[in-house]
């Protein structure tokens, strides 16, 4: 057989163990719904919520979502989103803000990644932040992705390792979460920044029951 043959070979032998492993049904998780999420996270208490428009849900696709807006004691204010997919596929990626927004009529000013917190190596866990302006307004939003209880920025690290979950645990499930909040005229986003950066904190650890670990 030559090594032509022996390529073919094996393509075919790849395409029929993927669609195999696509076809296995991923284990029942067991999680609190969405609704049940605190309304008030420390000094953050919830202070209003709404639901997606039916399109808007429609692209979403989630099994499972919350939009709500929380506030502090200091007059600081974010929504705060979080959507769960309880099976996703290889070559799909969660509804990334980095779509949504621009196609909303956002235009991205910054985007990189700001430090949520260490891991327990000490090892920095890294969030997207991403500036984005629209009619002369600004907002800053953080976001990241959540599966088997690790934090990822990059969308293609969070295919990695859906891929590397499915094969080990069988699991394919998995979160967003986005924190937005609106900058005022000639605000330091750095300032809002550290706002939802203290949100995020606070909120990260009540995730677990609902995205699980």
């Amino acid at each position: 057989m030559n090594k032509r043959l022996l390529l073919v070979a094996g393509f075919l032998f790849c395409t029929i163990a993927l669609r195999a492993w696509v076809s296995i049904v991923p284990p029942a998780i067991q999680r609190a719904p969405l609704s049940e999420f605190p309304r008030q996270i420390g000094e953050w208490k919830m202070v209003g919520s709404s639901t997606l428009a039916e399109d808007v849900a429609g692209v979403l696709k989630a099994d499972d979502y919350l939009l709500r807006r929380y506030s502090d004691a200091k007059g600081n204010s974010v929504d705060f989103f979080i959507a769960y997919y309880k099976t996703q596929h290889a070559g799909e990626s969660m509804h990334s803000p980095k779509n949504c927004l621009p196609g909303s009529g956002w235009a991205p000013v910054i985007n990189d990644t700001a430090v949520l917190e260490n891991d327990q190596q000490g090892r920095p866990v890294h969030v997207n932040r991403y500036v984005i302006e629209k009619d002369g307004d600004r907002a800053l939003a953080i976001y990241w992705y959540q599966a088997s209880g690790r934090v990822v920025a990059s969308e293609y690290l969070g295919k990695f390792y859906l891929v590397w979950d499915s094969l080990r645990t069988g699991r394919r499930d998995g979160g967003i979460v986005r924190i937005f909040a609106p900058l005022s005229r000639g605000e330091n986003p750095e300032h809002t920044l550290q706002t939802s950066l203290n949100f995020a904190r606070a909120v990260q650890p009540q995730l677990s029951p609902f995205l699980p670990n």
